[in-house]
């Protein structure tokens, strides 16, 4: 058949306006580039493209029947014992993952979220997961595609192995760990050496100060004028030292425990702010793992922060209370809190990012989590910690 173009055809051409129309469609795609060499096979370089990928991957029909699997989805079940020659082609996906349901969260998920995608309510699921293999434990992503046809649908299910991601990540968590312990310790030790020497060489200041004024009652005005402002100035700097000490890791905090140090948190940052902090603190029970009031101490202190620098807030609240096997730190205000500042779009969204980075760190180290919820009315910082087993960390 000929292919004429618009260009071409008369007005007095006898054919009907569609088929005019469909050869000038036929003649567009045909001037397309292709995709795929003359004299090359579509399916064996399907075939080919599928079997160099890294990741498990296995093609089902619009029913959830498997009707291809790559090299890497075969050799991965031959390692792992898997007895059939077909490698799973035939078998219905959707069908294995609803019978392990009731054993398996992870299969339960991917049972759900597989109906999905075959009814056209989503095109795409991700799910990391972990999985037994020959070669020791390992971490796998799961990804559930239906890629855009018109003619025939079809899901692509790949497992990619990303079990040295997650070593590394794991290996990042610990050093991180490790350096917040450290920068704990080191806090702890400019505390200590804050209070006992420098604090203790600046009251010595003050008093010797204090006797030389009594001392010369016949010193000129100026003389005197000197020694009272060399007084004030060492009890200013006696006062900031101590709260800096304070601050750097209170020693209520080793002495007594949390609640002492929260309640002094507290009061420290409402004289010093003049924002009002309301403590409520309930069945605080037996001392905490050392670690674990570190950690809460950190979040409270942070959040009041963020309250003071951010929020706009005059009033927060600090909630503490504990079950048997967990613990939670609340701290809420009433001010425009992070909504606003993740809105401004500055250098302030780093700097509160790396607030926000370092207590979820903390907590996640002892297996907590930290939540925050922002809105119109305020802004809600929720840490919760489960408690150790007694006696695996020196309580405070």
């Amino acid at each position: 058949m000929d292919h004429l173009t618009p260009d071409h055809a008369s007005s007095e051409d006898p054919r009907p306006r569609s088929r005019r129309r469909a050869a000038t469609r036929a003649l567009e795609a045909h001037r397309l580039p292709t995709l795929i060499a003359p004299d090359v096979e579509p399916e064996a370089l399907l075939r080919s493209t599928l079997d160099a990928l890294s990741a498990h991957i296995a093609v089902l029909d619009e029913a959830g029947t498997i009707i291809a699997v790559n090299q890497a989805w075969r050799a991965f079940a031959h390692a792992s014992g898997y007895a059939d020659d077909n490698h799973g082609v035939g078998m219905n996906y959707l069908a294995v993952c609803e019978a392990a349901a009731a054993l398996s969260k992870d299969a339960a998920r991917t049972a759900e979220a597989l109906r999905d995608i075959m009814a056209g309510d989503r095109c795409e699921f991700r799910m990391e997961y972990p999985c037994r293999s020959p070669q020791g434990p390992r971490w796998f992503q799961l990804r559930v595609t239906r890629p855009d046809q018109a003619q025939t649908r079809r899901i692509v299910i790949a497992h990619e192995d990303i079990t040295e991601v997650k070593r590394t990540q794991e290996e990042l968590a610990r050093l991180s760990g490790r350096l917040m312990h450290l920068q704990d310790e080191e806090r702890r030790a400019i505390a200590r050496e804050l209070h006992d020497t420098t604090a203790q060489n600046l009251l010595a200041i003050t008093l010797n100060t204090t006797r030389l004024h009594e001392g010369l009652p016949d010193v000129g005005e100026l003389a005197r004028r000197t020694l009272m402002e060399t007084l004030e100035l060492a009890e200013q700097s006696l006062q900031e030292v101590r709260t800096l000490s304070y601050l750097l890791h209170p020693p209520l905090l080793d002495d007594i425990g949390l609640t002492a140090a929260l309640s002094w948190l507290a009061r420290g940052f409402s004289q010093r702010s003049g924002i009002q902090v309301d403590i409520s603190i309930e069945n605080s029970g037996e001392p905490l793992p050392r670690p674990t009031a570190t950690a809460l101490y950190r979040v409270a202190q942070e959040a009041l922060s963020n309250v003071h620098r951010h929020s706009g807030s005059k009033r927060a609240r600090l909630a503490l209370y504990r079950t048997n096997d967990m613990v939670q730190l609340d701290v809420l205000d009433s001010g425009t809190g992070l909504r606003s500042l993740l809105k401004a779009g500055n250098g302030e969204v780093r700097q509160i990012g790396v607030g926000i980075s370092g207590m979820r760190l903390r907590l996640e180290q002892l297996g907590g989590q930290l939540d925050i919820r922002s809105g119109p009315s305020g802004t809600h910082v929720s840490a919760r910690v489960p408690i150790a087993p007694v006696g695996s960390e020196q309580p405070l």
